[in-house]
């Protein structure tokens, strides 16, 4: 939900933004494998601004730190880390949810229809990638030679005026640093 200018604060929904890490954080190390955060005021009472916000953090190198395979949280995170370990398949013997996500997993990757999808939508984001890299180039030059073309026009214009004043051609040229073929024609 989004508000605007003079909605009131309660119209928001709980947002919940859950980050997974292949890597430990740095500050983070000596705190479980899963951390929650809040935003707080931080200087006096440490009063927690709102509950409709949260941050979880999942940091997969330190979840085979943690030996607790009755942790819901903790199978999904061995799950999403690795659904062929053999954690997993211990895991997948009393977690009926799990096995069922491995079997869709499964049929998903055998699916050679899906798999060809995915591959087009792998190459239609590279190829989406390449023309917005080309698009931006190509402004970027367009931009310049623009800008080029309107500094040669500028200095035309100064030369015309400096050539009707009946200046030498010769201060034309160092001021204007165009050729004297281009100023004899003006």
């Amino acid at each position: 939900m989004r508000i605007h200018t003079g909605d009131f604060y309660e119209k928001l929904k709980r947002t919940i933004v859950v980050i997974i890490t292949d890597f430990e954080v740095k500050g983070l190390e000596e705190l479980e494998y899963c951390t929650k955060w809040k935003i707080i005021e931080e200087k006096q009472r440490k009063i927690i601004l709102t509950d409709l916000m949260e941050i979880v953090i999942i940091e997969l190198p330190k979840i085979y730190r943690k030996r607790d395979n009755n942790d819901r949280l903790l199978q999904w995170t061995y799950f999403l880390d690795n659904p062929k370990s053999e954690e997993v398949k211990k895991i997948m013997e009393e977690n009926e949810v799990i096995k069922k996500a491995n079997e869709k997993l499964e049929e998903i990757s055998d699916d050679e229809i899906m798999q060809r999808i995915a591959e087009w939508k792998e190459d239609g984001l590279r190829l989406e990638k390449g023309r917005q890299v080309r698009f931006e180039r190509e402004l970027k030059e367009g931009i310049e030679k623009a800008k080029k073309e309107g500094e040669k026009q500028e200095k035309i214009q100064i030369a015309k005026k400096m050539k009707m004043q009946g200046m030498d051609i010769e201060i034309i040229i160092k001021i204007t640093d165009l050729s004297k073929e281009e100023i004899e024609k003006l």
